[in-house]
């Protein structure tokens, strides 16, 4: 007995310090910006505090900007997951919430939107935005630059869903990832080629005239580009996590937060 006493003992005092360890931080008085990591200016803080308190009242919409020095061993996507549901960000009902989460010590960076907002914020725009707002300046350890670049970005997008005014010291700089520039650079080409080659090919085919089949074969279903190799769930995500959290909901009166987003490295 006392064996299996010192056992369950040794299991509990675990959970508890594991509980310990990977609790998440709790929001600060000024709840639409918490700064855990302590690397924004006093600034940049007030700026997204006034911004997003007048966009709560004018539309019930929550944009919450976190950062915090530890993603402790969890995907960004899941720690903004879990941070948003403990904190209740976006309503109950419209599920209108938006959490900018930067984790700088891992270098990761996400946006993650309310089902409620994804006619303003869809996956494809919240990676688009990354790219183009954020990732440039995050690079360079501008943590400022970034986050109100990315955040002012996404404040334009919300006040525009709700057909009103953006404020006028609202201002956005875009500065596209060379990166990813490069990478589209290159994709978009190499689609041309492939589209030429395949014309060709249908057109001095139906020049020679049809020949019949040997063995049975032939291009059944289409040519072999649209096959497989680009069709559903191809490479090009680009970090995107796609609607992946559709069974959660913001805990403390918050809405269910399963609209998706979008993540990036830097």
């Amino acid at each position: 007995m006392k064996f299996f006493g010192r056992i369950a003992a040794f299991v509990l005092v675990t959970a508890l310090l594991t509980t310990a360890v990977f609790a998440l931080p709790e929001p600060t008085n000024r709840f639409y910006v918490t700064d855990t990591a302590n690397i924004l200016t006093s600034e940049t803080k007030d700026y997204i505090f006034n911004n997003s308190r007048v966009l709560d009242e004018k539309t019930t919409a929550q944009l919450v900007v976190a950062t915090v020095t530890s993603l402790e061993g969890k995907t960004v996507d899941e720690y903004a997951l879990e941070l948003g549901r403990k904190w209740g960000v976006g309503g109950k009902e419209k599920n209108n919430g938006l959490l900018i989460l930067l984790a700088p010590n891992e270098r990761k960076i996400t946006v993650q939107v309310g089902y409620g907002l994804e006619g303003a914020v869809n996956d494809a725009k919240a990676g688009r935005f990354l790219d183009n707002y954020a990732v440039p300046y995050l690079k360079n350890d501008d943590w400022d630059g970034g986050i109100r670049n990315l955040y002012s970005a996404l404040l334009t997008e919300v006040y525009k869903e709700y057909n009103m005014e953006v404020p006028s010291d609202v201002t956005v700089n875009e500065q596209k990832d060379n990166e990813g520039s490069r990478s589209s650079g290159f994709f978009f080409p190499l689609l041309v080629v492939l589209a030429i080659g395949i014309s060709t090919g249908i057109m001095n085919r139906n020049r020679r005239g049809p020949r019949p089949p040997r063995g049975g074969g032939g291009f059944y279903g289409g040519p072999p580009f649209f096959g497989g190799g680009f069709g559903s769930g191809g490479g090009f995500s680009g970090g995107s996590s796609g609607g992946g959290f559709s069974g959660g909901s913001f805990g403390g009166g918050g809405g269910s937060f399963g609209g998706g987003g979008s993540s990036r490295g830097f």
